[in-house]
């Protein structure tokens, strides 16, 4: 089985728009959140180069001159208000948190669970869109290595994860083929930023 990061479509957005490549170049905050959670939110300025009203795809150019393509979905009712010269704000956000327990029998009967979230700006605010992913899982501890701060998780599906900077304290008392709750979110937003704003 491959091994992979919870990690999805969002992190590649913010890496092409270089948010996490380029730490000079964005806001980066990273903020512990009580005991086992961790959040990590970045941001990144990028200017519309191209946008087509009828396909309503918006290209966009980062800091570093890569540019992506995205589509506005039917969700972003303020698509108008965008124009090619215009600035956008990303920030993607991501945080993990994790229970050593066994799970509940809800968990155990569902134990990969993936929820979509999409919101869109009110009408007093910039026009804005967002997107989101939570999953909540059920893993086995497959691995842990307290030199480089990690733990290998295998999730129900069959999938390795890699869970990153896990203090070598948090891994004392916990043994191969213990359980794991994990719950991972992350989000990406885009709020225009009109120009001399």
């Amino acid at each position: 089985m491959p091994i992979r990061s919870f990690k999805s479509r969002f992190a590649a957005l913010a890496l092409t728009l270089g948010a996490a490549a380029v730490p000079a170049l964005a806001e980066v905050e990273v903020a512990l959140q009580g005991d086992g959670e961790r959040a990590i939110v970045k941001q990144v300025t990028a200017e519309i180069v191209a946008i087509d009203p009828e396909t309503r795809d918006i290209t966009l150019e980062g800091p570093l001159g890569n540019t992506i393509t995205l589509t506005a979905g039917p969700e972003v009712e303020r698509f108008d208000e965008f124009a090619k010269g215009d600035n956008v704000q990303a920030t993607y956000s991501e945080s993990i948190s994790s229970e050593l327990r066994a799970p509940t029998e809800e968990e155990l009967a569902e134990p990969w669970v993936e929820l979509d979230a999409a919101g869109v700006a009110a009408a007093n605010m910039p026009p804005a869109a967002g997107v989101g992913l939570i999953v909540r899982a059920v893993c086995t501890i497959e691995g842990m290595n307290r030199v480089t701060g990690t733990v290998t998780l295998q999730d129900p599906r069959g999938h390795y994860h890699i869970v990153p900077d896990v203090p070598a304290a948090k891994m004392e008392g916990i043994k191969l083929g213990d359980t794991v709750v994990i719950t991972y979110s992350e989000a990406i937003a885009l709020t225009l930023e009109k120009q001399g704003s």
